[in-house]
């Protein structure tokens, strides 16, 4: 099968250029190994990747104009592209910064307290509503990829008016967090929460298919509906 990769080096190069060479097939073959034949044998290129089980969300990147988790995408024979993750500034060839939305995303992850942490408050029965354990933790396992929300056609239209999928997991993971006394709704909707169009597209690229995108930004839409948070331009 023939592959192009995406090359560019901003430190030296004044645009970016593709490489394209034969990589042999084989059956379940994955992106990713795809990608590292041709690296060894048709040209070295720069991309990141580790756990290679879609933990750890490193080697998410365009694969023909979608973007994936290439680590667990199976490819078929034929002509493929690889392409650096959308939305992001290039580091390398296929790696991106991922800093700004690291920084961001740990912000909201931090459990919020307004009043101590005491051992009572963690033992307490009352703190702990099991109706959203399984959505609990099923977005423990969000990889942090960055896939969902550059598959979003909202984020791509408005930019910073939507924080994205990505970060509406953050927020909802700890709206049923019993034991966060943060406003994670409020967050949300100055997030951009009523700006998604719930048309799945993050849930269909999604490699962590316990993690239900749409129904996530639905919980919080109706909790924010609720409290009369709905913004102007969602009436």
């Amino acid at each position: 099968m023939n592959i192009t990769v995406y090359k560019f080096d901003p430190s030296v190069d004044a645009k970016p250029r593709f490489v394209s060479g034969e990589v042999p097939f084989t059956p379940q073959m994955t992106a990713l190994e795809a990608l590292m034949y041709f690296h060894q044998n048709v040209e070295p290129v720069s991309f990141d990747y580790s756990c290679a089980c879609r933990l750890c969300g490193r080697c998410a990147m365009m694969l023909d104009g979608t973007p994936c988790m290439v680590c667990v995408t199976p490819i078929e024979d034929g002509d493929h592209t690889f392409e650096p993750l959308e939305g992001y500034p290039v580091i390398r060839d296929l790696i991106v910064d991922k800093a700004g939305i690291d920084d961001k995303l740990s912000l909201i992850y931090d459990r919020i307290r307004l009043e101590p942490f005491t051992a009572d408050t963690y033992n307490s029965p009352r703190n702990w509503d099991f109706q959203h354990k399984t959505d609990l933790y099923a977005m423990e396992f969000c990889a942090r990829c960055g896939v969902c929300s550059a598959a979003c056609p909202t984020v791509k239209l408005l930019g910073a008016e939507y924080a994205g999928p990505m970060q509406m997991i953050a927020y909802a993971y700890r709206h049923v967090d019993p034991l966060d006394q943060g406003d994670r709704v409020m967050q949300a909707v100055s997030a951009g929460l009523f700006h998604c169009i719930e048309c799945g597209l993050c849930d269909e690229v999604c490699a962590q298919q316990d993690i239900h995108h749409v129904d996530i930004h639905r919980m919080l839409k109706e909790a924010a509906v609720q409290r009369n948070l709905k913004p102007g331009y969602a009436e």
